[in-house]
């Protein structure tokens, strides 16, 4: 099997390589590969780059990539860019002060093959009819894998030309410190994850030389994309965000219309075990009456529920002395409770263990539970 790369070292291949040769990213749908694009964007080394938004190949269509331009004096015409090529007659190699260009063809296998052939000097040469983009320019594409029937082909001889690589999804702990936590998702939707980490397994971990070879999916894992059967939906990195969305509008929504929205995201197996942490959701204390009075305010003993409320606590708590009260109602909690919220915190990004490592009796239970910055324990 051929190694698959996460979204961080596909991030540095195409930031390393991509000057040189074109990077065609391929994976699983609904698991973060258009991000590629923001997140190699806001790196300090593109700050000068001519950055266009990521373009949908599916919407590309004759003069999408280039115009012909009449030049009646001549009796010539010139192929013009579009513009959110982000090269032009002013911004091209060999025009002082112009830019490179760093550039994303998203879903760029899926379309007709003529559409193939106009990108194709972009992504080979870097060169939009007679406008080559500036040295240091950066072309890449994202694409699903041809397994999983979506139409995403490419002929061998064009193969040959890219850098192909697959991206894997996310594990739930990767997804969870690198993307829900700071976004601040819903955090039954978090829970919901932690306590069913099989969310994020893919469906070739059921192929010939998967993990789980010979077991069927269907049976054991119901709530990930199967192209092997129809499904109404089904939970990925990209669903599961949707599905946040959902919850966080609940108090507008019946529990019927609330289930059916779960449902049409994450399908009717997910949507189910999201729903159970839903209303676990609906148990819990109001977050403002914790940090107002954090030892008197109620506390579930419901486990579920307060791995709940300890995933709110970490994607709302923002200001140093409502991380105090926080603290003083966690030490009231289950320890394994203890255990994941100083786990989660420590994992976190850096402004969230600046707003708890100065709040009395978080490192005391930092000790207790034997968690140490970085999540070693």
């Amino acid at each position: 099997m051929s190694q698959v790369l996460s979204f961080n070292e596909c991030v540095d291949l195409i930031k390393t390589v991509g000057k040189k040769r074109s990077i065609i990213v391929e994976g699983e749908n609904g698991v973060g590969k258009t991000a590629l694009h923001r997140a190699l964007a806001a790196l300090p080394e593109f700050s000068g780059y001519v950055r266009p938004d990521p373009i949908d190949c599916t919407q590309l269509s004759d003069g999408s990539i280039w115009m012909p331009d009449i030049d009646k004096e001549k009796g010539i015409s010139r192929e013009l860019p579009n513009e959110r090529l982000g090269v032009s007659r002013y911004n091209q190699r060999g025009i002082k002060d112009s830019k490179p260009v760093l550039l994303c063809f998203d879903e760029v296998l899926k379309v007709p093959q003529f559409i193939k052939n106009m990108i194709a000097p972009v992504l080979y040469e870097r060169r939009v009819g007679d406008y080559y983009m500036e040295d240091g320019s950066i072309t890449f594409g994202c694409t699903n894998m041809a397994i999983e029937g979506l139409g995403d082909i490419i002929q061998p001889h064009l193969r040959s030309r890219l850098c192909i690589v697959q991206m894997r999804k996310p594990t739930q702990e990767e997804w969870k410190n690198n993307f829900a936590i700071p976004n601040k998702l819903n955090a039954a939707v978090i829970a919901c994850t932690e306590m069913h980490p099989q969310m994020f397994d893919s469906f070739l971990d059921y192929e010939a030389g998967g993990k789980y070879d010979g077991k069927p999916q269907e049976k054991e894992n119901p709530y990930i994309f199967n192209p092997r059967i129809a499904q109404s939906g089904f939970a990925s990195p990209r669903s599961l965000h949707a599905a946040a969305d959902v919850v966080d509008c609940m108090e507008a929504l019946t529990p019927m219309t609330l289930q059916a929205a779960l449902d049409g995201v994450i399908g009717a197996s997910a949507g189910a075990l999201l729903a159970s942490f839903v209303r676990f959701q609906q148990e819990l204390t109001a977050y403002e009456r914790v940090i107002a009075d954090p030892e008197k305010a109620p506390l579930s003993d419901n486990p579920n529920a307060q791995l709940v409320q300890v995933f709110q606590f970490i994607t709302r708590t923002e200001k140093r002395d409502d991380a105090a009260a926080v603290v003083k109602y966690v030490q009231r909690m289950r320890s394994e409770m203890q255990t994941m919220f100083c786990t989660n915190v420590a994992n976190s990004t850096s402004s969230r263990l600046v707003v708890f490592a100065n709040a009395p009796g978080f490192s005391k239970m930092l000790a207790d539970n034997k968690v140490f910055f970085g999540g070693v324990r």
